[in-house]
């Protein structure tokens, strides 16, 4: 309820604010139906933008929405942009956590020590290392709740509950001397890459992947782009070709079907 509420910007407000002419009744219709479908926040900033820039007072005011939308379609690529980054770090972490505690621990199902422990009623403490390699409590107790959440999921079933994601991520945070090994030394890095930074490097992933999960706009791509890079390069992965790679791609677009009506006023043509 409260992102409903949150989206509801009076209409009135927008288009007094930031416009630079006064919209006749039938733009204000089309801004209304703008307000209903788009993303508030997003077409504030694209009308924002637009005032902003002094070739849109030049243009036709019939024309200017037009313009608005434009911009707000190519905000939208770039918020969209994002989520590949956001993908190539949680899907190598992954990945590369299962095969580095695999070697570490010397058994590719080590976890499965931690669930039948808990299963017999024995608690987290019984683990001051795993298969002969030293651990942090807190490592331990972190894996040990993913099955708390297995036996409970309706913990972790709401919208802000933890989900499989953070259950990794608190993982690897849980023991930094143990994880560490996992990405390049800092000699290779070119800077000394110590638990604090790893933690908020993760918490503006995390946060900018919350932020796609609720189709919210992304204000600081740069710091976005940055945190993903320096954990992928951590991990022996070229943000840099990747990026050049998805710009070069092309796929095949499923079409539509639908021709355009008079009642379709979104987007502005």
């Amino acid at each position: 309820m409260s992102s409903i509420t949150k989206r509801h910007v009076p209409t009135s407000q927008l288009l007094g604010e930031y416009l630079t002419f006064v919209p006749t009744p039938q733009q204000v219709d089309h801004f209304k139906a703008d307000m209903r479908t788009l993303n508030p926040t997003l077409l504030r900033d694209s009308i924002r933008e637009g005032v902003q820039v002094q070739a849109l007072q030049q243009i036709p005011i019939p024309e200017q929405r037009l313009v608005i939308h434009r911009i707000y379609t190519r905000k939208v690529k770039e918020f969209s942009s994002i989520y590949p980054f956001v993908f190539a770090v949680e899907n190598a972490l992954r990945s590369v956590l299962a095969d580095y505690l695999e070697e570490r621990f010397g058994r590719m199902e080590w976890w499965t020590l931690i669930r039948n422990a808990r299963q017999n009623g024995q608690t987290y403490t019984a683990f001051p290392n795993i298969l002969g390699t030293p651990v942090n409590p807190a490592f331990v107790k972190a894996v040990w709740r993913v099955f708390d959440n297995m036996v409970n999921p309706q913990q972790i079933n709401n919208v802000t509950g933890n989900n499989k994601t953070d259950e990794f991520w608190t993982i690897m945070q849980a023991d930094w001397p143990l994880i560490r090994d996992m990405f390049a030394t800092d000699a290779i890095l070119g800077f000394t890459f110590t638990k604090t930074m790893f933690n908020d490097t993760l918490r503006v992933i995390k946060e900018t992947r919350n932020e796609l999960f609720h189709s919210n706009p992304i204000k600081d791509r740069k710091k976005i782009v940055d945190a993903c890079e320096r954990i992928l390069n951590g991990l022996q992965f070229h943000l840099g070709d990747y990026d050049h790679d998805l710009g070069a791609t092309q796929y095949v677009r499923v079409p539509a079907t639908v021709a355009r009506a008079q009642r379709h006023v979104i987007p502005a043509r």
